[in-house]
């Protein structure tokens, strides 16, 4: 039997991967419907731009969809001019954040046939029965953007799925499952994480977040009896222990929270998860729950240590809210992570420092740093297109971490920082809390521990998985240097 879909996630530089999770919900409802489909993650994949094309041209699917962020935009547009070539005769759809936010630049610039905007279960179906119907006009499908006998339409947005109980899981035996890396989030480090979006849509107002171009700003969340039967599918299933939530905001709905843990807690499923959670989401009763039901990690988006910076960002937070909320969640028994940045509007260097010490007072178990990117979609982009602070549009360098991408350089200024400066804030940071990743990993003493060269030498991604992690050792050496000449150069510029 031919393929009738084919959906492509390109190659991605990160070296920790994760499953398109996105891509498994799509096969999955075309699935539900009868149809034949293939996923191929180019992130993860031994294919190559050869083999592809080849898989293509033996398969012949009549849609071939690509979803892709920002930094994968080269690989994509190389993604649909293989597909066009191989198979003339098939739809190339686009979706993701990028391209629901740019549609008309990406029909433009590449062969696409066609953009889905926002979430794409409804829009891939109507698009499948059209063409299994001998139709071969897009006029009627709501949520898409199109080239059309030279010119490029627009047709009416499709609104939000209201109920997103009403979707069958992710397909997840069409993915390799033994190729993803997400963080163990307890238990055997090396045991499989399964991840689960348990719910779309995040209302707060983030300048430097695009995941509203998908998903909207309306929370809505699955309910905590369907969140449970997938994870006792998976369980079942696949024998899967430990569970990624990759939620924006786990947390937003305290009601299902509890309702949810208490279903874990009173079935006695023995299992390990993680989650996302806002500051001024979460209460030392919810998190001491959360623990009871198999909780062992949770991530806070802190940003900054400087309350002003956090009002420009719209971070709707206060440092008072930060420093509790860890508190909180080290009494409750938590592994705390917390994610920075720097290279915010309205940050100088005062503000870095005092980022330093907010971090430094946290006692989080692991912190993740990142350099402030303006995706397309998000206010900061807005803005730093407006006021002439963007140093390039070339989308393949739109990475939050000079780890991830050889020759990095912020992609923007800001009224407050030259990039070199932006660059030397990351290193400075980065200078004083890449220790405490390892040794949450790895242990106190993770110098001495086997997996760790084991994991640095063999990790995921191959050869290139290899040449990011020297690259970061390179970091660490670079980043030990800045330590020594932080403490004197930078104390309080």
């Amino acid at each position: 039997m031919a393929v009738d879909v084919m959906l492509i996630y390109p190659p991605y530089s990160y070296p920790r991967k994760s499953p398109p999770v996105g891509l498994a919900y799509l096969a999955a409802v075309l699935e539900e419907k009868g149809y034949k489909v293939i996923i191929i993650d180019l992130s993860v994949s031994s294919f190559g731009l050869g083999k592809l094309r080849e898989q293509l041209s033996v398969e012949e699917p009549r849609i071939v969809g690509v979803s892709f962020m920002t930094n994968q935009y080269r690989e994509a547009i190389n993604i649909a001019s293989i597909a066009k070539e191989a198979c003339p005769k098939a739809l190339v759809v686009a979706g993701g954040p990028h391209a629901s936010v740019l549609p008309v630049e990406l029909l433009q610039k590449s062969s696409f046939d066609a953009v889905a905007i926002g979430e794409g279960e409804a829009t891939i179906v109507d698009i499948a029965e059209m063409l299994s119907k001998g139709a071969t006009r897009l006029e009627g499908i709501k949520g898409i953007v199109y080239k059309s006998k030279g010119d490029i339409r627009a047709n009416p947005p499709r609104e939000p799925i209201t109920d997103i109980d009403s979707l069958p899981f992710p397909s997840w035996h069409l993915l390799e499952l033994d190729k993803y890396s997400i963080l163990s989030s307890g238990g055997e480090a090396r045991e499989r994480v399964y991840a689960i979006l348990s719910s779309r849509g995040c209302p707060n107002r983030c300048v430097f977040c695009d995941s509203h171009s998908v998903f909207g700003r309306r929370f809505r969340g699955r309910s905590a009896v369907n969140i449970y039967k997938e994870i006792l599918f998976l369980h079942e299933k696949f024998n899967a222990r430990q569970f990624d939530f990759i939620d924006d905001t786990f947390t937003v709905d305290r009601e299902r929270v509890f309702e949810l843990c208490d279903l874990i807690v009173r079935n006695n499923l023995g299992i390990k998860w993680m989650c996302n959670a806002r500051v001024n989401t979460v209460d030392l009763e919810m998190l001491k729950a959360m623990n009871q039901a198999g909780c062992v990690r949770i991530e806070f988006g802190v940003e900054s240590g400087d309350q002003e910076v956090l009002e420009i960002m719209k971070k709707g937070i206060t440092i008072s809210q930060i420093k509790d909320a860890h508190k909180m969640a080290k009494e409750a028994g938590l592994s705390v992570g917390t994610f920075a940045m720097v290279g915010n509007f309205g940050e100088g260097w005062d503000s870095v420092i005092e980022t330093e010490k907010l971090l430094s007072a946290l006692g989080s178990d692991d912190i993740c740093l990142s350099i402030a990117t303006p995706f397309p979609g998000t206010e900061m982009y807005s803005r730093a297109k407006r006021e002439g602070l963007l140093l390039t549009e070339d989308w393949s360098r739109y990475v939050t971490s000079p780890t991830y991408l050889p020759g990095y350089w912020p992609v923007m200024k800001t009224d407050k920082m030259e990039a070199n400066e932006i660059l030397d804030a990351f290193f400075y940071l980065h200078s004083r809390f890449f220790g405490r990743k390892f040794r949450t990993r790895y242990g106190k003493l993770f110098f001495a521990n086997p997996r760790f060269y084991r994991d640095m030498l063999f990790g995921s991604g191959g050869i290139k998985g290899l040449a990011q992690r020297m690259r970061m050792a390179v970091q660490v050496l670079r980043q030990f240097i800045w330590k020594k000449i932080g403490t004197r150069e930078r104390n309080h510029e």
